[in-house]
């Protein structure tokens, strides 16, 4: 099969869960099948071109700038859209030049499909002439949106947010319409897109993890490190940072005070930053592995207020063998069950002393770390996953061979088959 991959960006280094759950695919999916990938190209990105070539893709790349956030540009963006109907991230993420060369590609060569990644990206896709096309949905975006209208903490920004989420809410129903087959994350996002848009060609994949990179290691001694793992310059993650050092680290420092939060990921807004004049906090930011700060933790934390699609940051933590508490959204769309792989805590009181029962108890907490070991090493491995993905690829391209004629559609199946299994 030959496959067109839209993306926005580099895949490296993997910061967020988005990149990691495209990875976690696309490294398997260019061994099996022909993979062209399309991207913007960021000053710096030439550092990891070989690495992205070293998945086996054909990489073609768009230059591209943006503005920093919190920069006197992306401000100017961000008021630039209050006039325009699409969402601020949509128009982000749309580059005329982008869409003409996808447009070139597919009539120059012979593509059995197209794969979208992101609604974000569904401008560059929707008006392709061509084979059929494939949205790869890690979240549903309008929700979280609303999410952020409603735990908004200035009228300003309540209003900002609830603009997005009208704006996102018509843009997604409108494009997932344009595309064959959308791929979601957990079920309950598949039912959010039958109940709010109407779609009735959406398609369900397990959240994978890379089992391999992310493995046990041995602790030369017990911490008492709190970690929390995400991409700092996400606004979910950022939000939910502030409400776990402000309104439940104090209770946990209150009876180990010794324990540390380490919040881990990129780009932490200077704001975020100043948190770390708090007792025992260190917003640790941009890092080139995340496994030592997982490998040390005694608990890692997900404290989400707000977000969608999965985290897999929790699959990472359990496949490091270590136990988490999260909130009952940080842990939507996950297959887990409360108290056997998890502790699932809303009230900050409740999260607080889930965590502290954890740091006390330690033959419990290694009995919550190897039961979500296991559970995620034996389901969830990105190989399984990635087997997923490519069944509904197939499909996809296979149900246009079926509106051709007889003789067309018997090649056309042929030349789409699933690749051997080599493990």
């Amino acid at each position: 099969m030959k496959i067109l991959f839209l993306q926005k960006r580099c895949l490296f280094p993997p910061m967020t869960g988005g990149q990691i759950r495209t990875l976690n695919v696309l490294r398997h999916l260019a061994r099996w099948h022909e993979v062209t990938y399309l991207c913007n190209w960021l000053p710096g990105d030439d550092d990891f071109r070989t690495e992205m070539e070293e998945l086996g893709v054909t990489l073609e790349t768009i230059p591209w700038r943006e503005a920093q956030r919190g920069s006197f540009g992306f401000y100017a963006g961000l008021a630039a859209n209050l006039v325009s109907r699409y969402p601020f991230n949509v128009n982000k993420d749309y580059d005329q030049r982008l869409q003409r060369r996808a447009q070139q590609l597919v009539t120059e060569q012979s593509f059995d499909l197209i794969v979208c990644d992101f609604v974000q990206m569904a401008r560059n896709a929707i008006d392709l002439n061509g084979p059929p096309k494939l949205l790869f949905q890690h979240n549903v975006e309008a929700q979280i949106f609303e999410r952020h209208t409603r735990q908004a903490s200035s009228i300003a920004r309540r209003e900002y947010m609830r603009l997005q989420w009208r704006k996102m809410q018509q843009f997604e129903g409108m494009a997932g319409r344009r595309f064959e087959t959308v791929i979601a994350v957990s079920p309950q996002d598949a039912r959010r897109f039958a109940d709010e848009y109407g779609w009735d060609h959406v398609r369900v994949i397990d959240t994978a993890v890379d089992t391999d990179y992310f493995s046990p290691r041995p602790q030369e001694a017990r911490t008492k490190n709190v970690v929390f793992v995400g991409s700092l310059d996400w606004l979910p993650n950022e939000d939910g940072v502030r409400h776990f050092v402000r309104n439940i680290w104090p209770a946990i420092r209150s009876q180990h005070p010794d324990a540390v939060f380490q919040a881990v990921g990129r780009n932490p807004a200077p704001s975020l930053q100043a948190l770390s004049r708090e007792e025992g906090v260190e917003i640790v930011g941009t890092v080139p592995d995340v496994r030592p700060y997982l490998a040390d933790a005694a608990v890692v934390v997900v404290p989400l207020l707000v977000g969608g699609g999965t985290r897999m940051k929790i699959y990472e933590a359990m496949a490091m063998r270590r136990p988490v508490v999260s909130t009952t959204l940080g842990a939507e769309g996950l297959a887990v069950e409360p108290d056997r792989h998890i502790v699932l805590a809303d009230a900050p009181s409740d999260f607080a002393a889930a965590t502290v029962a954890l740091l006390d108890d330690h033959a419990n907490a290694d009995r919550l770390a190897s039961a979500g070991h296991e559970l995620v090493t034996s389901r969830f491995s990105s190989e399984a996953v990635a087997r997923q993905f490519e069944s509904i690829c197939l499909d996809t391209a296979t149900a246009t061979c079926e509106s051709h004629s007889p003789e067309h559609t018997s090649s056309c199946r042929n030349g789409l088959q699933p690749a051997l299994r080599t493990t």
